[in-house]
């Protein structure tokens, strides 16, 4: 039931990349940071019944340095990569 979504993003040195907003399963991904980032918000901006988000799965790509891969239930793959510090 969700309709639209924000995802903001803060990089490494602190400041905050203008937030991409759109449908959840078409966004711009173009307008995503090519910088290292540190943190991502994923925001629900409208849902088509005007209720609370339900039934959301989350996925999320991403590229770092250096990886660790675990399964997860024998259904999903999550890869889990070190988070630059601030």
């Amino acid at each position: 039931n969700v309709e639209e979504i924000m995802v903001s993003f803060t990089t490494v040195s602190g400041d905050h990349i203008p937030p991409v907003r759109g449908k959840p399963t078409a966004l711009p991904t173009d307008h995503f940071p090519s910088v290292k980032t540190v943190q991502l918000v994923i925001a629900f901006i409208r849902t088509t019944d005007h209720k609370s988000p339900n039934h959301v799965t989350i996925s999320i790509v991403a590229c770092g340095p250096g990886r660790t891969t675990h399964i997860t239930e024998g259904k999903f793959l999550v890869i889990c990569m070190p988070v630059a510090s601030r």
